[in-house]
């Protein structure tokens, strides 16, 4: 099944949603203290490293897009669950961090987000959703239709000086 601009317009609604509702959950454990657990793999200390909010946060992403994979085909790759391999079966695949920069948070500094994109099986990216709960911005894109910042369009003009 191709997904449509309509369909990727749609998805991009449940995909803002999902970062929204967990980026204000992990925004209400900014700063508290957090059982910290280390999981197997990753070469660093970063790509170890899991939280209950990790995993709180992935429970609410997943409540907003499962629906999603059964009505539009697509597979799911989420950093907190084993990789199932659907996604090289599927013409796209929701790939998920849903405490993207752990390591940070659990240190209470800047540098987390919820991330969320739509990926083709070959690689493309069709949508890509990042909300920081720290700051509240949220940018959203959709392969052919540019970027928002918190629901305005965003232009990135380059000046030269001579």
């Amino acid at each position: 099944m191709r997904l449509s601009a309509e369909d990727l317009i749609q998805l991009v609604g449940c995909a803002a949603t999902a970062v929204k509702e967990a980026g204000v959950l992990i925004a209400q454990y900014d700063g508290r203290e957090v059982l910290v657990q280390h999981k197997a793999g990753g070469e660093s200390l970063a790509s170890q490293v899991v939280t209950e909010v990790d995993e709180l946060s992935q429970a609410i992403i997943l409540k907003h897009l499962q629906p999603t994979c059964a009505a539009f085909d697509l597979a799911l790759l989420t950093e907190e669950q084993p990789d199932d391999g659907s996604r090289l079966e599927k013409d796209a695949f929701w790939c998920i961090d849903p405490l993207d920069g752990t390591l940070p948070f659990t240190e209470s500094i800047p540098g987390y987000a919820v991330s969320i994109a739509l990926v083709a099986r070959d690689g493309t990216p069709l949508i890509g959703v990042v909300y920081d709960p720290s700051t509240g911005t949220q940018y959203q894109a959709v392969q052919g239709q540019g970027v928002l910042r918190n629901g305005l369009s965003c232009h990135h003009r380059q000046r030269l000086r001579l």
